[in-house]
């Protein structure tokens, strides 16, 4: 399983993983039936190193921010689930044992398991749009180079008048994946808060100070 992992879970076959093993084709077999059931249990595995936050009773925004961390970190340390992860090749198994234990926590906090799924789909949609921009960024980084500096060198050679507008928004336009993704929870973690009847303006920064 380690193997199909290093070898990209999308580009597995089980004549490339016997190669890489160094096995014959005919030994897989013996513990898989087929490529999408070693897919299936190799995506499972890998969340073996997966470092989710840990529940110490903080209020459910910080404990929700800590969470899309952590599924950024996987997302985007493994670009196969963000380009590959369909059902019909890695099953749902993965996405139920990352949903389990964050609607307990939210459940221990007085949410019901459908408001603590709300909030995850939030904030799994959120943790997946900041991973496929640090997997874009990354690729500034392999070139000495971030994605700030790149685009503010094209744009300095465009002509100014052409974008008025863009010129006053480029440090909006450059700002990390962390700081995007800290936007989009601010303001998801707000309209989730009066939705439970909480001060909407109680984020993790406030719950971070108590």
């Amino acid at each position: 399983m380690d193997g199909a992992v290093e070898l990209g879970l999308e580009n597995v076959t089980m004549k490339k993983l016997s190669g890489h093993l160094g096995v014959g084709t005919a030994t897989l077999y013996q513990y898989f039936d087929s490529r999408k059931t070693l897919m299936r249990a190799a995506a499972v595995h890998s969340l073996a190193e997966v470092s989710l936050p840990e529940d110490i009773g903080q209020h459910w925004s910080l404990f929700a921010r800590d969470y899309v961390r952590s599924l950024m970190v996987l997302l985007s340390d493994n670009p196969t689930y963000i380009t590959s992860m369909s059902p019909t090749d890695f099953g749902f198994e993965v996405q139920f044992k990352l949903v389990e234990p964050f609607l307990a926590a939210m459940q221990k906090r007085g949410l019901s398991p459908k408001l603590g799924m709300r909030l995850f789909n939030k904030i799994g949609l959120i943790a997946y749009g900041g991973a496929i921009e640090s997997v874009r960024q990354r690729e500034f980084e392999f070139q000495d180079e971030t994605m700030e500096i790149v685009a503010r060198r094209q744009f300095g050679r465009l002509d100014k008048k052409d974008f008025p507008l863009m010129a006053e928004v480029m440090d909006e336009f450059t700002q990390t994946p962390e700081q995007k993704t800290d936007g989009l929870m601010r303001a998801a973690f707000s309209a989730f808060a009066q939705h439970i009847g909480e001060d909407g303006t109680k984020l993790f920064e406030e719950a971070q100070n108590g």
